[in-house]
């Protein structure tokens, strides 16, 4: 901004900086230079050459007094917060049970429509709901609690762990229940005290499922043979033992 000063010729214009830089305003161009200057450096180290017997001697020089400086701290653990390894206990062979369910499947003329899964690690045999209970029904009927107590006895003397699982369709439920899970669940906890009051002793899970792991089919016409499917009850056994009663 020009501007006229005493002492001077009229009209000599006189340059004032910003009356807010503070005078200021030459660190910008230094922080600049500085900057250039840095980066220029940096571009001539890299492109040069080192000598390894000067870089050797450099550090030799070096390492006494910086290692009488520097200290390094390692950070330990004052207590072992390390998780426990389960060890589970092997009970009854799967592939003995697997043969002992199914000749007790073939020869019980009730247990002919269970199907039997052999999977890594547990033995699944699979319930139809219609065998089991009546429409909308979480009550045993006579002859599910006569295959019950044939399994039970069968299943009496294991010690591997035992869960019973339910499932549904996806049709909303046409009882008291407010939702498929409650009837699954309900489902599955009454067949569990069934197979407990007919001999069975070790460690039983009870888990209701739903429709929740109900898969559509590709077809419109399996549908049905889909939906009457899903409406089971599976018991799972295994491989590890539980606890006894």
């Amino acid at each position: 901004m020009a501007d006229t000063t005493p002492g001077l010729p009229l009209g000599v214009p006189v340059y004032k900086g910003r009356p807010d830089d503070g005078g200021q305003a030459w660190l910008l161009t230094f922080t600049d230079l500085t900057a250039l200057l840095l980066t220029f450096f940096v571009l001539l180290y890299s492109m040069s050459t080192i000598n390894d017997d000067d870089w050797q001697n450099l550090v030799e020089a070096l390492s006494p007094k910086l290692t009488s400086v520097q200290e390094v701290t390692v950070a330990l653990p004052t207590l072992d917060q390390d998780a426990e390894a389960v060890v589970r206990i092997p009970g009854t062979d799967l592939t003995y049970l697997s043969k002992l369910l199914r000749d007790l499947v073939i020869e019980d003329p009730i247990l002919t429509r269970a199907e039997i899964t052999r999977e890594d690690e547990r033995i699944v045999l699979s319930l139809p709901g219609d065998l089991l209970f009546a429409s909308g029904s979480i009550v045993l009927n006579e002859k599910a609690k006569a295959a019950i107590f044939s399994l039970g006895g069968t299943l009496r003397n294991l010690r591997n762990v035992v869960e019973v699982a339910g499932f549904a369709d996806p049709a909303p439920p046409r009882t008291r229940f407010a939702n498929n899970w409650e009837l699954s669940l309900a489902r599955a906890a009454a067949l569990s005290g069934e197979l407990a009051n007919s001999g069975y002793r070790g460690e039983i899970l009870v888990r209701g499922y739903g429709h929740a792991r109900y898969q559509a089919p590709a077809l419109a016409e399996d549908r049905e043979a889909s939906m009457a499917a899903a409406r089971r009850v599976d018991i799972i056994i295994h491989a590890h033992a539980g606890e006894r009663r």
